[in-house]
């Protein structure tokens, strides 16, 4: 009776959420790529571009092969920073100088290269989106502007010539440059770029930049631009300010729920949501919450985001550039919070979950396995205080042989009489015993382990983070299936071929301690 209860429940839940547009998984994109350190990707014209350090693939069909279309010349250092494109054209920004394609990526051309390499070295691309014809590319020392689609180029660096540009954008006339510094803009009638300077932690302001200031000590690096109608939003760190006003003023924007620092901020054009890449992964705001939340469905791991962009002007399909491939979303609601979730919808029920392992226990079973416990550095902090008890012994050992002995008999006449002559061999020796009761208080071990701690804490965090993801998808996997099994074979296959990977991957992080805990429950799983 109790169990028909449960299923009478799960049905119920799952008819309630389900029929709603549930979100799907994050997909992995590209496995026909041999080489999965992306560096970005393009959605141009229906077609997919995504670049390695080496290669530029293109796609209409992730069903189909991935096309090369584009490969680092031979000879020096050099590899691909940054792709742009619109319409037929493609452009390719290296260490060594922008190429350009007229044809979809059929023939190339280097339409930009000079005598000097961090000129030479092109860290990002910005088209116009109100002149087809105007070009705007950031190096290591400069920016340059082409106004005939890259024929010809001007150098418009000013302040800026031997600064690293980390990211642009283009608002009608205004141009920004995010760099190391900080955040200069370019207004049309203005001689020369002007530095938007964060003066506190609430309020920003656009000055000069300051000589002898503390605030120039402050990390400045802008990592991402973002423009909305008439708003900027700008990121560094983990931090996020918008201006309403051409970057005379700026305010906070809520950084609540972000993990990792930003890398790029997405602006959808059709519903105005804002999408967040960091290095720990994809984030969504909630207006509602007035907070970040997580899109993980799909990713065991917790990985480093470089960029986002939409499939399309429909936005169905969201793509996440990642340090291990490229991953879509496909739906048209993303937002993890709206997925049922079953640890709080059903949790007073007791589904068919209950034979398996508590959270906290995989948790303790992947400390253990990991020897990541904050016992251990405890242990060690104990262990060096008490090494002063210990004392330490030294040895020594030392051979006397100079000693001569004189030999008097009396006689005149007798050989070896009245002589001296060697005596015998005399070894010393000691031992010693010292202590360094000091070391009770502190000694310099104290400083080793408190490195070796900070980094067991980091590697600690990291496992609990993926054993987390991994955990709750598939009791979320596990809901899909108990409470509506696909109909497609092929789905329905997929489904259960990721509920077994997950579980080799808790397996994985607990050192089997998932499996051998799992209770049959009366054989309930046949």
């Amino acid at each position: 009776m109790y169990r028909r209860i449960i299923v009478l429940a799960v049905l119920y839940l799952s008819l309630h959420f389900i029929s709603s547009h549930a979100q799907e998984a994050w997909v992995a994109r590209d496995g026909s790529v041999k080489n999965m350190q992306l560096k970005t990707a393009i959605f141009n014209k229906d077609i997919l571009y995504i670049a390695t350090r080496s290669v530029l693939y293109k796609t209409k069909d992730f069903k189909e092969r991935w096309e090369s279309v584009f490969t680092i010349p031979s000879g020096g250092n050099n590899e691909i920073n940054c792709v742009a494109g619109r319409g037929r054209t493609i452009f390719v920004g290296t260490k060594r100088g922008l190429f350009r394609s007229e044809d979809y990526g059929a023939s190339w051309k280097n339409v930009f290269r000079t005598i000097l390499p961090d000129k030479n070295n092109i860290t990002y691309i910005e088209l116009s989106k109100h002149n087809r014809f105007k070009v705007l590319i950031g190096t290591m020392r400069g920016i340059f502007i082409s106004e005939d689609l890259g024929n010809k180029w001007k150098d418009i660096s000013g302040v800026l010539k031997d600064s690293s540009v980390k990211c642009m954008a283009l608002n009608k006339e205004l141009m920004y440059a995010g760099t190391d510094t900080g955040l200069y803009v370019l207004i049309p009638g203005v001689d020369g770029w002007r530095r938007a300077f964060v003066s506190s932690a609430g309020s920003v302001s656009e000055v000069e930049e300051p000589e002898d200031s503390e605030e120039s000590e402050k990390d400045m690096s802008i990592r991402c631009i973002s423009i909305d109608d008439g708003r900027v939003y700008i990121a560094y760190d983990k931090d996020i300010l918008y201006s309403d006003d051409g970057a005379k003023s700026w305010n906070n924007f809520s950084a609540d729920g972000i993990r990792g620092s930003i890398n790029y901020i997405l602006i959808s054009a059709k519903n105005k949501k804002i999408y967040c890449a960091t290095t720990k992964g994809v984030f969504e705001f909630s207006r509602e919450k007035a907070r970040w939340l997580e899109l993980y469905r799909g990713m065991a791991k917790s990985l480093m985001v470089n960029r986002l962009i939409f499939a399309g002007e429909d936005e169905k399909v969201l793509f996440a550039v990642t340090d291990k491939g490229l991953y879509s979303f496909e739906s048209g609601d993303y937002m993890m919070d709206k997925y049922p979730d079953i640890e709080r919808s059903v949790k007073t029920l007791k589904v068919v979950l209950d034979g398996e392992p508590a959270f906290k226990e995989l948790r303790d079973a992947a400390i253990k396995y990991a020897e990541v416990s904050p016992e251990k550095i405890k242990r060690w902090r104990s262990e060096s205080r008490m090494s002063a008890l210990l004392p330490k012994v030294s040895f020594s050992a030392d051979r006397n042989s100079t000693d001569l002995w004189h030999w008097e008999s009396g006689s005149s006449t007798r050989a070896g009489d009245d002589v001296l002559v060697p005596g015998r061999d005399s070894i010393d020796w000691g031992a010693t015993l010292t202590w360094e009761f000091g070391n009770l208080i502190w000694n310099d071990d104290q400083t080793n382990i408190d490195v070796r701690s900070r980094l067991m804490v980091q590697l600690r965090n990291d496992i609990l983070d993926d054993l987390r993801r991994i955990y709750y998808e598939r009791k979320r996997l596990q809901f899909e299936l108990i409470s509506g099994a696909p109909k497609d074979m092929n789905a329905k296959f997929e489904k259960e071929l990721r509920l077994q990977e997950l579980t080799q991957a808790i397996d994985d992080l607990t050192g089997n301690y998932f499996s051998e805990h799992i209770k049959c429950d009366d054989k309930a799983a046949k």
